[in-house]
């Protein structure tokens, strides 16, 4: 990547290129394309404005670079509640090569699981996913044993608004007919050790309540015992909560089921606040999405992180939101972004003060077994590569099937 050094922008080494800005997406002809970009001169320095080179260099790849070699595809499956950066997370999961999404289930957090649900198909429409036959499936309406809470203040009354209040995407008429049938976590198990049967493990990917993986865990205790699952959610928190004074929002709905899943002897990641909270869509990132071009599905994504930088303005008093629920789709796709520790992790469930809470013994002062891997750090411009690749893939793929559906229209006319 190109570093600002003293106003400039310091080019490094073509082995740097290689390593640094192209891991994933075809290194040599995104080389190619940013030496062409940037001529070396005698001590290693040009002299373009802040973000031009990267941007042109980025743009150049993604338009010209043949796609990678086909790594072995890992097998996903998504629990979440659309929710802002939820959609995100189903769009960078829909389209990274190296993710099999197996299915969706929805959960109550963000608004609820009935409002959460029609949200996620409409993001699969929206996003060029509906043709893809992934069973979504409705799960729990509200915590183990808890009230359920929404954030209407950050996600608006539908879960998924748009800058005008109104729902961000078109939502399907008839969402009941769309859905899987059945209990949702019987159709994950169905689907998660159908997977593990042909010799797959899992990434159960869960970026909201924890309450549907809970039940999962507790009624098909054989995925942990045969190893044929990890978990990975976004949520918890290291020190400071969001919600709470030490308590992350999807930890503080349901502190029981994220206790039972702590608990469970699955391998679980925790991908926190200290993470998530690096991985911000600033002025300069909702820039590039929208100038990379002009289409619908552009302004529309730019339109949702300007709802949701309004929103943390108003409630948090952030200049920019962070991006938290793709971080940990990020993970999947490549732990290498991320530095982590293993470490006890226990929930706090007793306390008014700090239900929720996710009481991380970063040095083992407890003594007890560790239960956890915890990410403590991600590289931010690779999480962003994620995120504008995604985009792009499934720009390219709705291109594509809208030109095919002129074309069939013209030759059925003639």
């Amino acid at each position: 990547m190109l570093r600002a050094a003293r106003g400039k922008w310091r080019v490094p080494s073509p082995e740097q290129f290689f390593h640094r800005t192209c891991r994933g997406r075809g290194a040599p002809s995104i080389c190619a394309a940013m030496l062409r970009i940037v001529k070396y001169n005698a001590d290693h320095t040009c002299t373009m404005s802040d973000g031009s080179v990267r941007q042109l260099a980025t743009k150049a790849a993604r338009k010209s670079i043949p796609q990678p070699v086909q790594q072995a595809q890992q097998a996903v499956w998504l629990d979440c509640d659309p929710g802002h950066d939820d959609a995100m997370a189903i769009l960078l999961a829909g389209y990274h090569p190296c993710v099999s999404l197996l299915g969706i289930s929805t959960v109550h957090g963000n608004q609820s699981v009935a409002k959460t649900t029609v949200n996620a198909l409409a993001c699969l429409r929206a996003f060029g996913m509906d043709s893809d036959n992934l069973p979504v499936v409705r799960g729990q309406a509200r915590p183990l044993v808890r009230p359920p809470t929404h954030c209407a203040e950050i996600h608006g009354e539908t879960g998924l608004d748009n800058l005008e209040g109104e729902p961000l995407f078109p939502l399907p008429r008839d969402p009941d007919a769309m859905l899987v049938s059945g209990k949702c976590v019987n159709v994950m198990y169905e689907h998660i050790s159908r997977a593990a049967l042909s010799g797959q493990r899992v990434k159960l990917v869960a970026t909201g309540a924890l309450t549907n993986v809970a039940l999962l865990l507790t009624l098909y205790p054989e995925l942990v015992e045969e190893d044929a699952l990890e978990v990975v959610f976004m949520g918890g928190a290291i020190g400071l909560g969001n919600t709470g004074p030490v308590a992350e929002f999807n930890m503080q709905i349901d502190p029981e089921a994220a206790k039972v899943v702590f608990e469970s002897g699955a391998k679980v990641t925790m991908v926190p606040l200290e993470v998530t909270h690096t991985a911000l869509a600033t002025e300069a990132v909702i820039s590039e999405i929208r100038e990379d071009g002009s289409s619908e599905f552009r302004n529309a994504l730019c339109d949702l992180l300007s709802f949701f930088k309004d929103t943390y303005k108003s409630y948090f008093g952030f200049d920019d939101p962070p991006l938290h629920d793709p971080c940990a789709v990020a993970y999947v796709i490549d732990p290498d972004l991320f530095e982590t520790e293993d470490m006890r992790v226990d929930v706090e469930t007793h306390s008014d003060l700090a239900a929720g809470q996710t009481v991380c013994d970063r040095h083992n002062l407890q003594k007890k077994p560790k239960n956890a891997t915890v990410a403590c750090e991600m590289d931010v411009e690779e999480f962003w590569d994620l995120i504008h690749n995604a985009i792009y893939a499934a720009e390219k793929k709705m291109d594509h099937g809208s030109k095919r559906k002129r074309g069939g229209a013209e030759e059925g006319g003639s």
